[in-house]
């Protein structure tokens, strides 16, 4: 309840900081990377617009810096959501938090995450971005910030990525993906050579053909209009190749290819809740590879972000539905690295 309360507070903030917000304080577009104009009038069935979490991402009020009462009052070890738009939402969902309290987990979620957060980013804009320097900024000064849960990559690959793609062509996105993100987090490890990271992966998308809103569209055609047959087991390489940054020490990989399908099953498709591999068997730390899912089919629009109960988003998922990504999360991965040492987790993680 209290990291609730916290939550709103930093959205009033930004209610009451900027007003009403105008178009100069967009974000600015970057070649071929997903900017989010399309939804700045936008808001979502939570009443949550994106115009007011890019602002928030982008000003220099460095009051917004500073760590909460509650989180100040805590003694516990900290976790602070960072990278793309597959942070963003669950940060202003509260996912995190909302999970931590069902699970009673022994860890405090970082408030400042819209501050480390940007949507439409690609990892190979990041280093040096606002966002980027946050995160060095907040590792420095919190000695308790011990886990990051980091989201990146799949800007990177649909920014370059088509359904003609070759997979000689495949596997060198693949490899430039995996050395950005590399690069990002030896940067945090090498201020904190403490820090665990958490590696995310992501969902089944849901794109289709003339999208209502005009940043999917563009990017879907961008793609050349790929099949889920197609986009789907591209996606799944990214992961598995972005899988090998594991060490089992320091950085840990979980994807969630297939989550959706399993809770919401595909109903357009024909294709019922809870008949697809178990939230336990995707991507278990084991082996955190293996989808679930129908890889043919996309996530159901029930999973996806309702905006202004009309449209149904093409890549992000719902708040319940991100919900269900940290309880994934934390049951697969997080609490095996908060409860054990890094010696024995090298032991037991397999790539």
């Amino acid at each position: 309840m209290k990291n609730h309360i916290a939550r709103i507070a930093v959205l009033a903030f930004v209610f009451v900081h900027f007003g009403c917000a105008d178009n100069s304080s967009s974000q600015q577009p970057v070649d071929d990377i997903p900017t989010y104009s399309d939804l700045s009038e936008l808001t979502d069935e939570n009443y949550i617009s994106v115009e007011q979490i890019e602002q928030m991402q982008n000003s220099d009020d460095a009051t917004m810096d500073i760590e909460d009462q509650i989180e100040l009052m805590s003694k516990k070890d900290k976790i602070l959501i960072v990278g793309d738009s597959w942070a963003s939402f669950p940060c202003v969902y509260n996912s995190m938090g909302k999970m931590i309290r069902d699970v009673d987990a022994n860890l405090v979620e970082d408030n400042r995450c819209l501050r480390t957060t940007k949507l439409g980013v690609a990892g190979f804009e990041w280093i040096g971005s606002k966002q980027d320097l946050r995160v060095i900024k907040f590792l420095k000064e919190t000695p308790r910030l011990k886990y990051i849960y980091l989201s990146m990559g799949g800007n990177d690959m649909m920014a370059v990525w088509n359904k003609d793609s070759t997979p000689e062509q495949e596997l060198e996105i693949y490899k430039s993906t995996a050395a950005t993100v590399k690069k990002i987090m030896d940067r945090y490890l090498e201020i904190r050579p403490d820090l665990k990271i958490i590696l995310t992966g992501y969902d089944f998308p849901n794109f289709t053909p003339n999208h209502k809103i005009g940043l999917y569209r563009k990017i879907f055609e961008r793609m050349r209009s790929p099949t889920p047959e197609r986009l789907n087991p591209a996606l799944a390489g990214l992961c598995k190749y972005l899988s090998r940054l594991a060490d089992g020490k320091n950085i840990f990989y979980i994807q969630h290819l297939g989550l959706s399908q399993y809770y919401d099953g595909n109903p357009e498709k024909g294709l019922a809740p809870l008949k697809t591999l178990a939230p336990d068997q995707i991507s278990p730390m084991s082996d955190p590879t293996i989808i679930g899912g129908d890889i043919r089919l996309p996530s159901s629009k029930k999973s996806m972000i309702n905006w202004l109960f009309l449209i149904r988003d093409a890549f992000h998922l719902n708040t319940r539905m991100y919900k269900k990504v940290m309880h994934h999360t934390y049951y697969n991965l997080l609490s095996h690295v908060i409860a054990a040492d890094d010696k024995t987790l090298s032991k037991n993680y397999q790539n």
